[in-house]
Formats: C-alpha cells, structure tokens, sequence
C-alpha cells in the first residue's frame, strides 16, 4: 500500500520513534486504513482500529508479564471501556507498571468457601479483572439452573487477594444482564479518598454498579450488540474522580478539575502530586452522602469479600488484597413481566423532561456509552489519546522501563 506524502507528515508529526513505526507498519500492511467516515480526531487523540487497539494492549500486557489468556482478557474489558466512552478504559496502560503481575502472584483463582448461592474467590494476585469476571459469572451460574438444580433467585460470590485494577464494573453486571439476570457489584481498592476534608485518606475510589436485563426487541432476538437490546447500567465512583484520572494528571503535570481533591490543610486542591504524596486525597462525591456510600462498598466488597480491613492492615496498598462483591437475582422468580415493568418505568423517566437531552429527553444511566459504542463498532475506529497509545504501543515493544 503507497503512503501519501500528507499521510506520511501526519505520521511523523507525532513525535515518538516507536509510535511512528508502529502505524507505518500498521497501514503498509493494511492493518489501519483510512476511512472517509471518521471525522478529524479531537487534538492531542489519534484512530485507532478497535482490533488493532485490543492486540497490541494485548501485546503490552504479555510484555509486563500476563500470560496469553489473562493478557487477552484484560485488554477485551480495558478496550470495551474506551469503546464506550468510559474512564476506565485503556487510560490504565499509561503507567502500566500499575497493572503489571505482583511478585506474589500465584496462578489462576481459586473457589474456596462454596455453597449452592454462594462462593469465596482467592483470586491469588491474578489480574484484578480475572478476579471480578470470575466472581461474576460463578455469581450468574448459581441462578441459572431450573429443576432439581434450582437453588432460588439469588446468589451472591466475593473475590479477594488480587492487586489491580477491575476496570469498568458495568462490564460485568452488563454481561449478567444479558443472560436475564439482575446484577450488582462493589469494589474496594487502596486509601486515595478521605472521609472528609482534612482527613487522611482510608477509601479506595470504591465503585458500584447494577445491570438490569432489557425487555427483548422483536427485530433483534439474535442481535446483543444492538440499543434496542442494551441492558439498563449504572456504574459510578463514590470519589469525585478516577484514581487513573488524578493518575494521568501527575504524569502530564496537569491541573485537576476542581473540588476533587484536597490539601493536606482540607482545603481544595489541583495538584496531583499533593492530593497523592503531599498528605491529601481524594475527595468523595457528593459530600457526607458520597462518603457514606463508599463506607458501604467498603463493608460490602472488602470486610464481607475477605479482603484487606482498614485497622487490621497496615494499609490496603501493602496488603495487596482487594475485594469485589457480585449479586446475581433471578427476577423472574420474584415477579411477573420483570422487563415490562423495567421498560415502562424507564420510559416513563426518559419522557419525564427536563434532562436537557436529545428530543428534550432525560438520558437514561448508560444509555449515552451505548451510543458511543455503537457509533464507533459502526465504523471500526475509536479516538485514542495520543500520549496513552504512545504508552501501549511502546509497552508492547519492550515491556516496562528498566526491565
């Protein structure tokens, strides 16, 4: 395939040796084409093929140390993230040494503690989303079974002993939705976050999520990648903002958005490094209501998963143990017509007005990642942020620095 001289400037505009040789590889061997529906990429991002994205992160990963299926698995669940939109997403591999495999790391979890509704993970230091999907989808198996296997509605399975990140949760009540169940999920994760202003920090970002199957399209039964079938999501922080966001910051030497974080004094801050290492932290959502809900996920995804417990830790970022908490009900043994009643509350909120969305409609929680997401599968292409792929595509060739 011949490069256009205006192809070839774009290329090497970008000022990374390694980047340049990664996309002039990629389209002389027509593995990243160009497509007249892409409309200009936003400054400081680039296109990137869906595929190409998900098999280099792939890639990067192997090289930090994953093995080929555990490496494959995270980069599917980061890659879903940046499909959608979310901040969850391949953002994770600008410092990759956070995702890297922990000297303890000791094999592929394990199921401990198992009843017929319930399960304990030990996810032996694997990958933090091996650990969740794991639990997620033991969790959805315990509701499934009808007959003489038939252990009621519900069920619920924890995970601990694992180090990095779980990603984006609505990944995984999503995936329970899809198989008609009702999902939940908690997770804890190290002190970032405070109580309160002037507190030391004893959260973690401690996120939650509920998916809620969708009542079935009659046009597309077979088609689970389509709006008209998208389970109902909700996943949210109960900090004012991602770790990997006050992350990224510091490695840009950007400024926070403000009221996220506070000064070591409980004042408010936009520095990174201060709210990190100068004895602030992150501030919850919300106030008082933000820290009582993260108080919860800590109850619920590290004291009841088997993870580390604040005051008999030295600290959750030395113990190396962090929990997730999945819920799975089987809603068509509680009531009747589940999905219409969920169709017409939905819809009923969607034309409530108001929400200063398309049509003067109120946009309903993951209703606009769907979109995104679509939007992008439609074309092949997603937006990148330069200095993130610059990390992958580097981390892929020769893993991590000083290594």
């Amino acid at each position: 395939m011949m490069l256009s001289t205006t192809l070839k400037k774009v290329i090497t505009s970008y000022h990374h040796p390694t980047l340049q040789n990664s996309l002039l590889r990629s389209i002389s061997s027509t593995t990243l084409t160009l497509s007249p529906q892409l409309p200009p990429a936003p400054e400081g991002f680039i296109h990137i093929s869906i595929a190409q994205a998900q098999s280099t992160t792939k890639q990067a990963l192997q090289k930090i140390g994953w093995d080929e299926t555990d490496a494959s698995l995270q980069a599917e669940i980061m890659t879903c993230a940046e499909l959608c939109g979310n901040n969850q997403g391949l953002v994770k591999m600008y410092q990759p040494a956070l995702m890297a495999p922990s000297p303890d790391y000791a094999g592929k979890p394990i199921t401990e503690r198992e009843t017929s509704t319930s399960a304990v993970i030990n996810a032996n230091q694997s990958p933090g989303m091996l650990a969740a999907i794991t639990a997620a989808d033991l969790a959805a198996e315990k509701v499934s079974s009808k007959g003489e296997n038939d252990n009621g509605p519900i069920s619920i399975v924890s995970s601990y002993n694992s180090s990095t990140s779980s990603g984006q949760l609505a990944f995984y009540v999503e995936r329970m939705a899809r198989k008609g169940l009702i999902g939940i999920a908690f997770a804890n994760s190290p002190e970032f976050v405070a109580a309160a202003p002037g507190g030391k920090a004893v959260f973690g970002t401690n996120p939650l999520a509920v998916g809620i199957p969708a009542r079935r399209s009659d046009t597309n039964d077979d088609d689970d990648s389509t709006t008209a079938n998208q389970p109902f999501t909700f996943d949210m922080a109960t900090s004012a903002i991602a770790l990997f966001g006050v992350l990224s910051a510091k490695a840009k030497n950007e400024p926070l958005p403000p009221n996220v974080a506070y000064a070591k004094d409980g004042s408010m801050t936009t520095d990174a490094t201060e709210a990190l290492e100068g004895g602030g932290a992150i501030a919850t959502f919300g106030g008082h209501k933000g820290a009582g809900l993260a108080l919860c996920v800590e109850l619920l995804a590290g004291a009841l998963s088997g993870g580390a417990v604040l005051g008999q830790v030295e600290s959750k970022k030395v113990a190396k143990s962090w929990g997730h908490t999945f819920i799975a009900i089987r809603p068509e043994d509680l009531v009747d017509d589940y999905d219409e009643k969920v169709a017409s509350i939905l819809e009923t909120v969607k034309a409530s007005g108001g929400g200063g969305g398309e049509n003067g409609l109120v946009r309903i929680p993951g209703e606009n990642s769907a979109k995104i997401a679509a939007e992008r599968r439609a074309v092949g292409y997603m937006p990148i942020p330069i200095q993130i792929w610059e990390s992958i595509v580097e981390t892929s060739q020769h893993g991590l620095p000083g290594k």
